[in-house]
């Protein structure tokens, strides 16, 4: 049985703190965190949770409250809303039910009884959609590429990832973050006219009319946001639009693939930490290996160590350095294990072709296609994230 997935909303910290203290086991899983600004009920939408959580005090729980609640309108793809607060009165009670809150409870509430709370209202809730014809929204999914090296071949698997889950008639969006050199338009060969900057220059903001007007479309469907045009524009993002641009996508794409830079700036930070899933992305090599470990260890200090997930790229039958060497030093298996094909790869980009449907049959294009696969079956819920296979993808040694 998968995890009721909960989203927190609440002001202070230790509020936080204390639903996230309540999660004992696996039966229920904290995927995300919001507050009571306007943006949030985007955020909110787009992490399409089985619950919400607004965790405050009782006298903060205004009609204004109420409306926040009700207008991010949780009951249209088959989501309840809990509030926890201090003080819980008869009145408060009656005023929450009009506006749809399912329960409110207070935040002191034993472990116990909190998870059986939350899996009847969410059982309830089931049934109230089956009643009523209600489709559960599939949450979207962001993955964020990494790599602490440069040259070990991410752009090209964010690229042909992307436009496979495209071809198969998924909505997907590319998102250059490798904001002072990116290429990964080029690439695909693409001609943006607009790029991220002119996003996050917009003085309408961040809207998803705005991001689509300034993505351009490859050939398979596939949506790319572009990276600035020259290196010096890169200061123009900060971390409140890469924030923005994932918050708002979540809402529209299916897929959202994150091409990020090496260096961990702060917008880099913003979107690693607003994804579902980091890969990073290593070749089989020591000066890989030892960028590897280092990564591992930051973004252990950032809190996103459980996140992360290994691909090997450009593998070879004979090496010095062996996936092993990866698996233990980082004490994770290789979730994909990508070929080696230069060749392939060269004469892919140079005449303008996603390797993927330039040479579909050649073992790398395969690869990829059965990495992609997997990012589909995981999130479709027939593939359980984490469970080990007993041979990734390419020929492992």
């Amino acid at each position: 049985m998968s995890s009721i997935n909960i989203v927190v909303c609440a002001e202070k910290t230790e509020y936080k703190v204390a639903v996230k203290n309540k999660i004992v086991n696996d039966e229920l899983s904290i995927i995300g965190y919001a507050d009571f600004q306007p943006e949030s009920k985007m955020r909110i939408q787009g992490f399409v949770p089985d619950v919400v959580v607004f965790v405050l005090d009782s006298d903060e729980i205004t009609p204004e409250f109420l409306t926040f609640v009700e207008d991010i309108n949780l009951g249209s793809f088959g989501c309840s809303a809990i509030i926890m607060t201090d003080n819980v009165t008869v009145d408060l009670v009656n005023n929450a039910a009009q506006s749809g809150i399912r329960r409110v409870m207070n935040v002191n509430i034993g472990n116990e009884e909190f998870l059986n709370t939350v899996k009847s209202i969410v059982g309830n809730e089931k049934k109230l959609n089956q009643n009523f014809n209600v489709t559960k929204k599939v949450r979207s999914r962001v993955y964020a590429f990494f790599s602490g090296k440069g040259g070990v071949g991410k752009t090209t698997i964010c690229t042909n990832t992307a436009v496979y889950l495209a071809t198969l008639g998924k909505k997907v969006l590319l998102v250059d973050l490798d904001l002072q050199f990116g290429d990964a338009d080029m690439a695909l060969d693409l001609n943006p006219s607009e790029t991220i900057v002119d996003l996050a220059r917009d003085t309408n903001g961040i809207s998803i009319d705005n991001l689509s007007s300034c993505c351009c479309t490859h050939a398979s469907g596939l949506s790319v946001l572009a990276s600035p045009s020259s290196p010096e524009l890169a200061e123009y993002i900060q971390s409140n639009h890469t924030k923005a641009i994932i918050d708002v996508a979540r809402n529209y794409y299916e897929y959202i693939i994150l091409d990020c830079g090496c260096a961990l700036t702060d917008p880099v930070i913003t979107a690693l930490e607003s994804s579902d899933d980091i890969f990073m992305v290593n070749d089989v090599n020591i000066l890989s290996l030892k960028r590897a470990k280092l990564c591992q260890n930051v973004l252990s200090q950032i809190n996103q160590q459980d996140k992360v997930k290994l691909i090997i790229n450009k593998n070879v039958k004979k090496n010095n350095v062996k996936i092993s060497d990866y698996e233990n030093l980082l004490g994770i298996d290789a979730y994909a294990v990508i070929s080696s094909d230069l060749k392939t790869v060269n004469s892919s980009l140079n005449s303008g072709q996603p390797l993927i449907t330039y040479k579909p049959r050649a073992v790398i294009a395969k690869d990829i296609s059965s990495f992609a696969n997997k990012l589909i079956m995981e999130r479709e819920g027939t593939l359980t994230a984490g469970t080990k296979k007993k041979k990734a993808f390419g020929k492992k040694k």
